[in-house]
């Protein structure tokens, strides 16, 4: 398939993202099921376009529509397929991302006090694991490997070259130096941890930095110009003699909802992932 092989030569790292996002599927497969979906639905799209265009008047020629759907199919086409679905890991790899450094301060210190008082790496890998975490299913993994009889430093390597977090891929690193060496785990580990601390301090403190600007254009464009805007709007409409509709009414609401919409999100992708 001529396509399919420009797009792997072009994507060297599908692999990786894919098996990084934890998708159980060939790059192969999963390029080709996307080719498939992503021209299913630009059809789709180009169809209900074309059906606006015409409003429904089946007696219009269709030989310039023809010349339009043409450029839709492609464009729709490259966008899903690109922007969406070929965009899919990476947007579940920060996900995944989030979720395990939301915690991984919290399962990484329980992981060095049951070294420090004398249990062997892998029983400590085994209670990191039941721990009640978003981070320990990430240590569970490990541990499922280890059952499945892939050595502990196999399953170590094969955890921090797909982790989706440096933080955790700089735990396990410091723990398989460790094992290949022979040198102290418990104090390098601990210098691991005492920077992921300084980290985390320097990363909430500018949260604080931003959060104060960011609150005061959301109490500016969110609350105080919707209120006395519509208000404004209100009074003036009515010197000139004018009716606020329905329709202008919802149109308002609708601005009014995309800008709340707009912040929240602004909000929740500014919060650093350990305070999710």
């Amino acid at each position: 398939m001529v396509t399919l092989s420009f797009i792997d030569k072009s994507n060297p790292k599908i692999a990786k993202a894919l098996r990084t996002a934890s998708i159980q599927e060939e790059p192969e497969i999963f390029i080709n099921k996307n080719i498939k979906n992503a021209l299913i639905l630009s059809i789709i799209i180009t169809i209900l376009a074309t059906i606006v265009v015409i409003e429904g008047d089946l007696r219009r020629d269709w030989s310039p529509v023809a010349y339009v759907a043409i450029p839709i199919v492609l464009i729709s086409f490259f966008l899903i397929f690109v922007k969406v679905f070929m965009n899919a890991p990476n947007l579940i790899i920060k996900k995944r991302k989030r979720e395990l450094e939301s915690d991984l301060l919290y399962s990484a210190r329980f992981l060095l006090l049951k070294m420090e008082s004398g249990s062997p790496i892998l029983n400590a890998l085994i209670d990191v694991s039941n721990l009640h975490t978003k981070s320990s299913k990430y240590f569970k993994d490990i541990v499922a490997d280890i059952y499945l009889g892939t050595p502990l430093e196999e399953a170590i390597d094969w955890s921090k070259k797909y982790s989706p977090s440096k933080s955790f891929a700089k735990v396990l690193e410091e723990i398989r130096n460790s094992l290949k060496t022979g040198s102290d785990i418990e104090r390098s580990l601990k210098s691991t941890l005492d920077e992921m601390t300084k980290d985390h301090v320097i990363a909430i403190k500018e949260y604080g930095k931003k959060l104060s600007p960011v609150s005061m254009f959301y109490m500016i464009i969110g609350t105080i110009l919707p209120s006395l805007g519509s208000a404004m709007i209100v009074v003036g409409l009515g010197f000139v003699n004018l009716n606020i509709t329905f329709t202008v009414f919802l149109f308002f609401l609708f601005i009014l909802a995309v800008v709340q919409i707009f912040f929240i999100m602004f909000f929740k992708a500014l919060k650093p992932a350990l305070m999710n």
